[in-house]
């Protein structure tokens, strides 16, 4: 067992062709001309090339490309990752319509749990979902890894959007709060404009048949939402993807070269992850 566990290479994959769309199709091209070359040839070789389906990457080194796309898609803000993370959720989501409980975002947010598990290997990734008076507390975290603690702020209020929106609430509805605190990622969402209501008092009356016999129309129950990730993410590679790739890594701009970066990556594209000194106690991602 990897000590410092593993991250799944189909994962990471998954999450950049999810921005292309949502970034309106401009997040390869903008990948090719931003990233530095070594993460270049990483994406080319271990995510878009020939990689077997349970193909990882050192978590750490995983994280750390993780950063270095999103820097490169939205300046480090965790825009592009909230809503590639989100989008990723949103279809499991979708192609599960029994992890959906209407009018009730806690428990479709505790159904999301395994999808947001699935993608690590041989790490024990914290999943909590607390309900309020007022809102919800989620808190996720990647123990002795606080290096990813930031990511897994952006990743989380992504999977809390589209369990609110899945679930019937729009997400104007809530004010979410991200807390981070060492290797622990705490979103708060309170209601607003409405007062104190609590969400769990919201969930519709259970579906039953009723004393004369009618049919009562059921909600289906809860797939294997691990399988699910697992096929939505299984899919081959994007040969388009690679080929771009490919062809852009051997005419990368000097300018690209030049700019300071890690150095390039042993075997199979890891490096031991660069942590800062210190961190702020609390960040906000709206």
């Amino acid at each position: 067992m990897d000590p410092m566990g593993r991250i799944k290479s189909r994962f990471v994959r998954a999450l950049i062709e999810t921005a292309e769309p949502e970034l309106t199709g401009g997040a390869l091209t903008r990948l090719r001309h931003g990233l530095a070359p070594h993460w270049l040839r990483v994406l080319s070789r271990d995510i878009f090339g020939p990689v077997e389906p349970d193909a990882t990457l050192a978590l750490d080194a995983g994280i750390e490309l993780l950063f270095a796309i999103e820097r490169v898609l939205s300046g480090g803000s965790g825009a592009a990752m909230v809503r590639a993370s989100g989008a990723l959720a949103a279809r499991v989501l979708a192609r599960s319509p029994g992890l959906v409980v209407p009018g009730d975002l806690l428990r479709t947010l505790q159904h999301l749990r395994a999808p947001f598990e699935q993608p690590f290997v041989d790490t024990g990734l914290g999943f909590s979902v607390q309900g309020t008076r007022s809102g919800f507390v989620f808190e996720t975290e990647l123990p002795e890894q606080p290096g990813a603690v930031r990511w897994l702020g952006w990743a989380g209020l992504g999977y809390v959007q589209a369990a609110a929106s899945f679930s019937g609430h729009h997400t104007s509805q809530f004010r979410f709060e991200t807390k981070l605190v060492a290797d622990l990622a705490r979103i708060t969402g309170r209601r607003a404009h409405t007062g104190l209501v609590d969400l769990r008092e919201s969930r519709p009356p259970a579906a039953a048949s009723d004393a004369t016999g009618r049919s009562v129309r059921r909600r289906p129950p809860p797939t294997n939402a691990a399988a699910r990730v697992d096929q939505i993410l299984g899919r081959a590679p994007g040969g388009s993807f690679r080929a771009a790739l490919d062809s852009d890594t051997a005419s990368t701009p000097r300018a690209a070269e030049s700019r300071p970066g890690p150095p390039a990556p042993r075997g199979s594209g890891t490096r031991p992850v660069v942590r800062e000194t210190s961190r702020p106690a609390k960040k906000s991602v709206r």
